[in-house]
C-alpha cells in the first residue's frame, strides 16, 4: 500500500512545511508517550500541551520566514 500527497507548494516554502509536519509529529508522539506512561497526571491533547505545541510551532514558522532571510549560512 503506496499512499503520497502531493502538495503543490513553492520551493522556497517546502523546507519550512517538512519541518512543520517534524514537529507536529515529533510534539504528538512525545504527549502521546507521556499520556500512556502516566495518564493520571498527564492528559492527551491537553490546554497546556495545545499551547506549548502552538508556541513551538510559531518559533518554527518565525525561524524560516524571518531569521533564515536575514541571516544566510553559505
Amino acid at each position: 500500500m503506496n499512499i503520497k500527497a502531493e502538495i503543490n507548494i513553492p520551493e522556497e516554502y517546502k523546507e519550512l512545511s517538512r519541518d512543520l509536519v517534524k514537529f507536529t509529529t515529533i510534539l504528538l508522539v512525545l504527549n502521546l508517550l507521556m499520556f500512556l506512561t502516566n495518564p493520571s497526571e498527564n492528559r492527551f491533547l491537553g490546554e497546556t500541551f495545545v499551547g506549548f505545541s502552538i508556541f513551538i510551532l510559531l518559533g518554527v514558522v518565525t525561524y524560516w520566514l524571518v531569521v533564515a532571510k536575514l541571516i544566510q549560512f553559505d
